[in-house]
């Protein structure tokens, strides 16, 4: 736990659990809030508490947490585990004089929230999905207010219209300095496709993705520019292979510089969680979304893929239909195209809510006056 900030204004809370999907836009609001003389303290829980680029120079205060899925015994831990929670950030409120909650989703966000709503202050909840996320629809009932990234966010049937705001999904400042125009396509030119989909990606995208370049015709390898983002075994065989096709490929565990790649990126092959998505539309990039399957009410990067793609963002490639052969029919017809990706891109930059931590701290802000 850090220091108390002083402030000028009062201090907001922000909930988020412990993925980079949760805790980026809860950074970009917070670093907004923090410009406006807001103190902001950030509460998450281990995992959350590892993007320590992510959380320097604000608040943080790492709960205890645990999901609720499993057996009898296991949602019983994990109703100790909230109550815990709770009154740990009950405390810690009180302490700093907390005046409002934004909740990002993630089951660490569902504590801090009943903890707010405890002590009679405003709850807001941020959805970054196309779909109301799991701890967000159970925290719906407390909620005075909702902020949606997607236009008709789905699982919203029943709350108030009128407290639905659509705000887009706050990003990144490294994500915001990359916008810029879509690069030339020109024929002959480089053609700088970049791979990237996190640790739970890392076997499927290797496998495949490179056995589809491969398959290109020369005239096309001879182009490309590639960044994978692979971890495990297999990243230096993988680099030598892509090279020995004739491809420039550069195979990485981690892109320290994903803003710039982003922006020099005239394709990106990637998952759909709803960070990606708000980055790519963002910076106004084409993509080929492959959501990681999960089936059910979880849903959720299916159908933001199926959501860009209506919008002409790209394709939603489903990870059965991943084979070497389909995606590299993909990439052949995109690449031989002179209109295809560009138009793409600029589908994209049309979606694009560059002002979202803005106009979420706009949202913050009349929250605040109206219970005042």
């Amino acid at each position: 736990m850090s220091h108390v900030s002083p402030a000028s204004r009062p201090t907001i809370a922000c909930a988020a659990g412990g993925t980079g999907g949760h805790l980026f836009p809860a950074e970009a609001l917070a670093r907004e809030l923090q410009r406006r003389g807001h103190g902001v303290v950030i509460y998450t829980e281990r995992r959350g508490a590892a993007y320590t680029q992510a959380l320097s120079g604000l608040d943080h205060v790492v709960l205890p947490a645990r999901s609720l899925e499993g057996g009898l015994s296991g949602k019983l831990a994990a109703g100790l585990t909230i109550l815990r929670a709770t009154a740990q950030a009950r405390a810690d409120m009180r302490r700093r004089d907390v005046r409002l909650l934004v909740g990002f989703g993630g089951y660490p966000s569902f504590a801090p929230a009943l903890a707010a709503k405890s002590r009679g202050l405003p709850l807001l909840l941020h959805e970054q999905g196309a779909r109301l996320s799991m701890a967000n629809r159970k925290l719906l009932r407390f909620a005075d207010g909702v902020a949606t990234s997607f236009p008709g966010t789905a699982g919203l049937h029943g709350f108030d219209a009128a407290r639905i705001v659509d705000t887009g999904n706050p990003v990144r400042q490294a994500i915001l300095d990359a916008r810029g125009d879509y690069p030339a396509l020109a024929s002959n030119a480089p053609l700088r496709v970049l791979i990237v989909g996190g640790s739970q990606s890392a076997r499927v995208f290797g496998e495949f993705v490179p056995p589809a370049l491969l398959q290109l015709p020369e005239s096309i390898r001879h182009r490309l520019q590639v960044s994978l983002q692979m971890k495990g075994e297999g990243v230096a065989s993988v680099e030598t292979a892509l090279q020995a096709g004739g491809i420039d490929a550069t195979v990485r565990p981690f892109f320290d510089d994903m803003g710039a790649r982003l922006r020099d990126a005239h394709l990106v092959i990637t998952r759909a969680g709803a960070t990606t998505a708000a980055d790519l539309l963002t910076v106004g990039r084409p993509a080929i979304l492959v959501p990681i399957p999960q089936g059910g009410s979880r849903d959720e990067q299916r159908r933001n893929a199926e959501t860009l793609a209506a919008a002409g963002v790209g394709w939603c490639l489903p990870e059965p239909e991943l084979t070497p052969a389909h995606l590299s029919a993909l990439l052949a017809d995109a690449f031989s195209s002179p209109t295809v990706l560009p138009d793409a891109a600029r589908a994209a930059a049309a979606l694009g809510r560059p002002q979202a931590a803005s106009t979420l701290a706009d949202l913050v802000q009349s929250t605040l006056a109206r219970h005042a």
